[in-house]
C-alpha cells in the first residue's frame, strides 16, 4: 500500500494530510507526481470568494471537473484533495488499461498531464480518461502544466480574433498573456493589456502588447475608450475572473457588434450588471473554457490546444521566467503569502513540487 500527501482547503486554511491509496480498480492508473501549479480559482476560494448554492452548475460529476468537496456540493468547503493542475509518470496500471481516451497506448512510465484533482500529492490514482500523454516534442515541465496551458491555449485559438482587430485583454497573468500572445499571432493590429499588476503589464508589454493599462492608478474602460476615439475594441477578453470586475471592464471596452471572449470563472455575482449592451449592440458571447463539456470533447480540445503549443506557437520561457517554484510542504505558507496582497501577485505560474 501507497501512502502519500493530500491537501484540505478551508477559507483562510489549507491542510496537508498523509492517506493510503486504494488498490487501483481496473480502468485506474498510478501516477508518481513529477510537478503541480496553483490555480487562481484556489485562491479565490482560500479567500473565500466561491459559487452559492443556487448558482452551482447543472451538469453533474460528468463534466465537473471544477471544485473538489467531501460533500455533494461542488463548491463546499472543505475543498480536497486539491490539485488539478499538474503531471507525473505512470508507475502501474489497473487490469483493464489498454488506450487513452482519444487514442494512444498506455504504457508503465508513460509521462501524462492531469485534468482533474489530486495533483498536490506524492502519488495520486485516477481514471484513465482524466489523464493525457504529454506530447513527444513538449519538456516535462512544460507538460505538466497539461490542464492550465491547454485551457488557456485552446481559448486563444478560439477568441474569433481576425486580421487587423483591436482587442483588450482584461487580466494577463499565466493565461491572460497566453490568450494575448494568441491575438498577436491572430493579426491584432491593436492589444491592449489591463491588470493592476506593474510586473505583469512589463510581461506583456515584453510579449508584445502595443499598451497597457494599470486598472489600479486608471479607470480602465475610460483609457480603453480613449485609446479607440469611443468606437471600443473589437475583441474584449475577461481572463480575471473571481469577482466579476473584468467581466464588467470587458462589457465596458466592447464595441458594437464586437466579441466577448469569456475565459475566467466568476463566483460571485456582479452587482448593478446590465444586459442592454448586448441586445443594442449585437454583442457575440464566446465562452472559452475547454474542459467542461463531455469527457471526450475535453480530451479532443486540449490535444488541439497542445498541437499549437508543440509547434512552438507561445512563447512559455518568459512564462516560467517569471514564475515561483516551491515545495508541497510549503502549500499552506504559500497560500497565505500569495492571498495577502492578492491583486499584486507578481508570479504568473506558482509551481509545486513533491
Amino acid at each position: 500500500m501507497i501512502e502519500t500527501r493530500v491537501v484540505y482547503l478551508e477559507p483562510g486554511k489549507l491542510s496537508i494530510e498523509t492517506v493510503t491509496l486504494p488498490p487501483l480498480k481496473p480502468t485506474q492508473v498510478l501516477v508518481k507526481t513529477h510537478q503541480a501549479s496553483v490555480c487562481g480559482s484556489e485562491r479565490y476560494f482560500y479567500r473565500d470568494i466561491t459559487v452559492r448554492p443556487q448558482d452551482e452548475a447543472k451538469g453533474g460529476p460528468e463534466v465537473q471537473l471544477g471544485a473538489h468537496s467531501k460533500t455533494d456540493r461542488a463548491h463546499a468547503y472543505p475543498m480536497g484533495p486539491l490539485g488539478h493542475e499538474g503531471g507525473g509518470t505512470i508507475v502501474e496500471m489497473g487490469s483493464g488499461v489498454e488506450e487513452y481516451l482519444g487514442g494512444g497506448t498506455v504504457r508503465v512510465g508513460d509521462r501524462v498531464g492531469s485534468l482533474i484533482y489530486p495533483t498536490y500529492s506524492d502519488y495520486w490514482v485516477t481514471d484513465l480518461a482524466h489523464i493525457q500523454p504529454i506530447p513527444s516534442g513538449v519538456s516535462f515541465e512544460v507538460g505538466c502544466l497539461y490542464e492550465p496551458l491547454g485551457c488557456a491555449a485552446w481559448a486563444a485559438i478560439h477568441t474569433g480574433v481576425k486580421l487587423g482587430d483591436v482587442v483588450a485583454v482584461n487580466g494577463v497573468g499565466f493565461a491572460g498573456n497566453i490568450l494575448l500572445q494568441g491575438a498577436l499571432k491572430s493579426g491584432a493590429s491593436q492589444v491592449i493589456a489591463i491588470d493592476v499588476s506593474p510586473e505583469k503589464l512589463e510581461i506583456a508589454k515584453r510579449l508584445g502588447a502595443h499598451h497597457t493599462i494599470n486598472a489600479r492608478l486608471v479607470d480602465p474602460v475610460a483609457a480603453v475608450d480613449e485609446l479607440t476615439k469611443g468606437a471600443g475594441v473589437d475583441v474584449a477578453i475577461e481572463a480575471v475572473g473571481g469577482t466579476g470586475i473584468g467581466l464588467v471592464q470587458a462589457v465596458g471596452m466592447v464595441g458594437h457588434n464586437g466579441i466577448l471572449a469569456l475565459y475566467g470563472d466568476n463566483y460571485a455575482p456582479v452587482k448593478e450588471f446590465s444586459f442592454h449592451r448586448f441586445h443594442e449592440d449585437g454583442l457575440e458571447v464566446r465562452n472559452l473554457n475547454a474542459v467542461h463539456y463531455t469527457k471526450l470533447r475535453s480530451v479532443e480540445h486540449m490535444r488541439e490546444a497542445f498541437r499549437a503549443v508543440e509547434r512552438g506557437v507561445f512563447n512559455l520561457d518568459i512564462i516560467l521566467e517569471n514564475s515561483t517554484r516551491h515545495r508541497l510542504a510549503e502549500l499552506p505558507t504559500v497560500f497565505q503569502d500569495e492571498t495577502s496582497s492578492e491583486d499584486e501577485q507578481s508570479s504568473l505560474k506558482t509551481i509545486i513540487v513533491p
